[in-house]
C-alpha cells in the first residue's frame, strides 16, 4: 500500500492534517451527529491520519467506548498516540496496520468510519468490503471522500487548474480514483447496505486555511509528481509559490476537492 499512497506521511505531513482537520472538523462532525454514535459504542477509524476524527469518536463513545485507529504509517500512528496521552485520552488504541490486507484480529464495531482513504487504494472495492466485514449486526459503515472534479477557482488560474490535474494524475497513475466521492451511493447499494444518508461538503474561501490546503497538498504531491515524470521539479515550485501566493489574497476565492459523505447500515 506505502508504494501507492501518493501523499507524503510521517511529520512531513502532519502539518498538512492539522490544517485538513481544521477545515474539515465541523463538516466530519455534522456528519457524525447523523450517526447516532451513543456512549458505550465500539468505533474503527480506518486510515485514521492525524488522529483528529478518532478522538471525536472517543468523545462521543465516552469512557465505556473503545475506538480503534489504524494507520499504515508508524511515524503518523507514534505521534498521535503521543497527543492522546497528552490529553488524557484512554478509549483510543492506536494500531500500525495495512487495510488493503484485510486484518482480522480486530472484532467487530458499532461504527467504521474513514475519510479520504479509499481513493488512494487500488484495491478500494476489497477495502469497503473487509470494512462492512467489521461491523455488528445492524452497524453504521460511514465513508468521506473526495470529488476533485468540484474544486473552483475564481478568477480562474491556469496554475489552480494544472496543480488539481496533477494531484489527480499522480493519484490515479497508483491506481487511485480521485472521484471516488460521486461513486459512494451506488457502491454502498452494491454491497447490500441500506442507505442512511448522503451529504456534500465544500470547504471554500478568500483568505486562510482552505486556499493553504491546496499549497499543503500540492508540496506533499510533489515527490510522486516528479517521479511519475507528470511536471519537472522546476514547475511544481512554480506552482507551489503560486498556491502559496494566493492563499493571502482576497481577490482569489478558491475551493478544496468537494467531499461526498455517506452513511449506510449493515442489513
Amino acid at each position: 500500500m506505502s508504494q501507492s499512497y501518493a501523499i507524503r506521511g510521517g511529520r512531513s505531513g502532519r502539518e498538512r492534517l492539522r490544517v485538513l482537520s481544521n477545515i474539515l472538523q465541523a463538516g466530519t462532525n455534522a456528519f457524525l451527529d447523523r450517526l447516532g454514535i451513543r456512549p458505550g459504542m465500539s468505533c474503527l477509524d480506518v486510515g485514521c491520519g492525524g488522529g483528529d476524527v478518532a478522538r471525536e469518536l472517543a468523545r462521543r463513545a465516552g469512557s465505556a467506548g473503545q475506538i480503534v485507529g489504524l494507520d499504515m504509517d508508524a511515524a503518523q500512528v507514534n505521534i498521535i498516540h503521543e497527543e492522546a496521552l497528552a490529553q488524557n485520552i484512554r478509549n483510543i488504541t492506536y494500531r500500525v496496520a495495512d487495510v488493503t490486507l484485510s486484518p482480522d484480529d480486530l472484532g467487530v464495531f458499532d461504527v467504521v468510519y474513514t475519510r479520504f482513504l479509499l481513493c488512494h487504494l487500488p484495491s478500494r472495492l476489497d477495502v469497503l468490503n473487509w470494512m462492512i466485514s467489521r461491523l455488528k449486526p445492524g452497524g453504521v459503515l460511514a465513508v468521506e471522500d473526495c470529488d476533485f472534479s468540484g474544486h473552483f477557482c475564481y478568477p480562474p488560474s491556469k496554475e489552480f487548474a494544472r496543480y488539481v490535474d496533477l494531484a489527480g494524475e499522480a493519484m490515479r497513475r497508483r491506481g487511485g480514483d480521485p472521484e471516488l466521492g460521486l461513486k459512494l451511493p451506488s457502491l454502498f447499494i452494491g454491497a447490500g447496505l441500506q442507505l442512511g444518508g448522503i451529504e456534500v461538503a465544500h470547504p471554500a474561501d478568500v483568505a486562510g486555511d482552505a486556499k493553504l490546503l491546496n499549497a499543503l497538498t500540492m508540496e506533499n504531491f510533489a515527490d510522486s509528481i516528479v517521479v511519475d515524470g507528470l511536471a519537472t521539479a522546476d514547475e511544481v515550485r512554480h506552482l507551489l509559490a503560486s498556491l502559496s501566493a494566493a492563499v493571502d489574497d482576497t481577490g482569489i476565492f478558491a475551493s478544496i476537492t468537494r467531499r461526498i459523505q455517506v452513511w449506510g447500515r449493515q442489513m
